[in-house]
Order: structure tokens, then sequence, then C-alpha cells
């Protein structure tokens, strides 16, 4: 989970169902306290856990919390190629301390990888915030939203020019879903008339050369 579910309430319930969990802890007022913790630590204290990161398990009692809790603390002195000025530091709450560190790091950033696999749909079809008040029925509207790309990925590769593919799901769906056009009946023959601001006509002719 995120910093948005960093609660006590939150982490007794998960612990009742007895849940693994991992919480992000971004919230400087909710870092600070755990990172003075661990600054004074000796060099010895940190274990590495590869791609130039180190790591160290502490425990920390939260204020109106039930009980402590173990925290990964992550220090980079790295960005890529480039050394930093001061440390970076990354906290996560974790419901076990029984685990190597670097399993726990890789446990919540494989949660953190599935997420951003579904911000493309949050994104393109602009689903950030829920448009129910029901959880169930916010799943169906997610549901549909996840079938709603897929479909939209499939007619882009399908159906439109290979230099197409370099566009997000929004171009589609301006240009190819919502472009108006006037169907005309004249004698025996129909004409599809397009306004000369429609801005894909190319994707539209190369559409309707496929579906032929």
């Amino acid at each position: 989970m995120d910093n948005a579910y960093y609660s006590g309430k939150v982490v007794t319930y998960c612990r009742s169902r007895s849940w693994d969990y991992s919480i992000s802890v971004t919230n400087p007022n909710n870092k600070e306290p755990i990172l003075e913790s661990v600054r004074s630590l000796p060099v010895a204290a940190w274990e590495s856990i590869g791609k130039g990161e180190e790591a160290v398990l502490c425990y920390y009692l939260p204020t109106d919390w039930e009980r402590e809790h173990p925290y990964v603390v992550l220090r980079s002195h790295w960005d890529g190629l480039q050394k930093l000025l001061f440390p970076r530091y990354t906290v996560i709450l974790v419901s076990r301390g029984d685990l190597p560190l670097a399993e726990l790091v890789r446990l919540h950033r494989g949660k953190q990888g599935q997420e951003n696999a579904f911000k493309g749909p949050l994104i393109d079809l602009d689903l950030h915030h829920p448009a129910c008040q029901g959880f169930h029925a916010n799943q169906a509207v997610y549901a549909c939203g996840l079938m709603a790309q897929v479909l939209l990925r499939a007619v882009q590769y399908d159906y439109l020019p290979k230099e197409a593919r370099c566009h997000g799901i929004r171009p589609i769906i301006r240009y190819l879903i919502r472009t108006v056009g006037r169907l005309v009946k004249s004698g025996r023959r129909w004409t599809f008339y397009f306004a000369k601001s429609a801005f894909r006509l190319d994707w539209l002719a190369h559409a309707a050369v496929q579906l032929e």
C-alpha cells in the first residue's frame, strides 16, 4: 500500500486477518522519527542488497498505535551513475521482520510493479477517481476500463498503421473513436463525409481497408 494507508487501524486490521503487508512511508512527518533512529547507526549495521542500495531493519512505535512495528529503511548514495550529495532514504513499514531484507524489498516493489501496470487504464481512461460510492460498483467500472483498454490496444495494433503504435490510448480515442462523420445516401450510393478538421483520416482509411 502507499502512504495513504499508513494508519494504525489499517495495520491492526491486516494483522487480525494474518495478512502480510507493506506500506510506503513517504510523508516527512511520519518518516522523520524513523530516520532519526537509523542515521546514527554504524556503517556495519547497513546490509547491501544490490544495485547500490543498503538496508537496515528497525522497530518503531508511532503515536497512538497499539504496538511497535518493523520498518525497512533503504539508503542509496547514487542516482544512476550520478553520486548524490546526500544519501536518499526510503522507508517501508513491513508486517514481518524475520525475512531477509532483500526479500522484503523485493516483495514490496513487486506490488509496485503491479500498480504501475494498472496506471495505463487509470491515465488513458481517466479512472483515477472512482465513479461510484459502492465498492463492488467500482470493481465493475475498473473491470470495464481494463477491457476497454485491451480492446483499444487491439484496434491500435490490428487496424491502424504501424506508425500509430507509438501513441498512447488517448490519441486513439480522440482521432479514431470520437471522429465525427455524416453518412449520406444518394441514389444507390452511400457516402461517409468527414469534417475537414479530422486530424487522422489516414488512420480511418487504413482501418477501413483492414476491416474490408
